[in-house]
């Protein structure tokens, strides 16, 4: 990592390390991500921006390659499951474990490790895309990114990709009929300040065509043709707007000043609910 890398890093991730090893003796609570609310978007912004700064190598292309060999040679959706949790998500945690030993034992001038693999975003959108396309299987597919984004706030942030986010909705949408999982994909990456590209456009757009043709899909017996509409309405609005990864309350409805570095003070917010959590709003 670059000198300004490392800069960053120790400012972002003081913050999160230092509030997970906090929670670590609470056996009661959860251990997947919570986030939620504005403040922890922004948060979670700042620090997806940061991740933009990781170098893609030659060596990083070398691996991704290999990795890529390795998923072809698996013969079942449940062997390149075993390798999936071996190889990705077993990675990512020894990647996030090397990181926080190395900076428990900093000297000044050291180099940090890198927190994640940089082939780990393009390992999980192509996971999800193989389990969907090639075994026909857009559960495991799903699966993928659920674990991903639970397993830590450093997998989320790192793993859980414009790719990622991008074959999401495509097997929401293609294997589901998905109108709502396709909007609050969209509404997920906009609050926590994940870039829409023009993939992800042309999903959109498809999704929007395939429901002017009047196709089936699995929202409009619950939400009726109106509530199917709106939710198509928002679709559109979410993918046109600009990602804001530091969005600014109202004075009036800001009772305390919160600022994203502070983490205690967002773990007390009055506008943030600590029990939020994915999938269960």
């Amino acid at each position: 990592m670059t000198a300004q890398e490392i800069t960053a890093f120790n400012e972002i991730f003081n913050l999160i390390f230092d509030s997970m090893s906090e929670k670590a003796g609470d056996s009661g609570r959860d251990s997947s991500v919570n986030i939620g609310g504005t403040a922890m978007g922004d948060l979670f912004g700042t620090i997806r921006r940061h991740s933009k700064r990781m170098k893609w190598t030659a060596q990083s292309d070398e691996e991704l390659d290999r990795k890529k060999d390795e998923m072809d040679r698996c013969n079942s959706d449940r062997q390149l499951l075993d390798w999936a949790m071996r190889e990705v998500f077993g990675e990512s945690q020894r990647y996030e474990q090397e990181f926080n030993k190395a900076r428990a034992e900093k000297d000044d001038g050291a180099e940090l490790p890198m927190i994640q693999p940089a082939t780990y975003p393009h390992l999980i959108a192509l996971l999800m895309k193989t389990f969907r396309d090639k075994y026909r299987d857009p559960h495991l597919a799903l699966s993928m990114f659920d674990y991903a984004r639970h397993l830590s706030i450093a997998s989320y942030v790192f793993g859980c990709s414009t790719s990622a986010y991008n074959e999401l909705i495509a097997t929401k949408w293609t294997c589901f009929r998905d109108l709502k999982g396709v909007h609050d994909a969209l509404d997920e990456m906009y609050v926590n300040g994940v870039d829409i590209d023009n993939r992800t456009k042309e999903l959109a757009e498809k999704v929007r065509q395939e429901v002017g043709d009047r196709n089936l899909w699995m929202e409009e017996d619950q939400l009726g043709a109106s509530g199917v509409w709106e939710m198509l309405n928002n679709v559109e609005r979410l993918v046109n707007q600009k990602v804001v990864t530091n969005r600014k309350r109202p004075a009036a409805a800001e009772k305390k000043k919160v600022l994203w570095n502070d983490w205690r003070a967002l773990e007390h917010a009055d506008d943030i609910d600590p029990n939020w959590e994915f999938d269960k709003w």
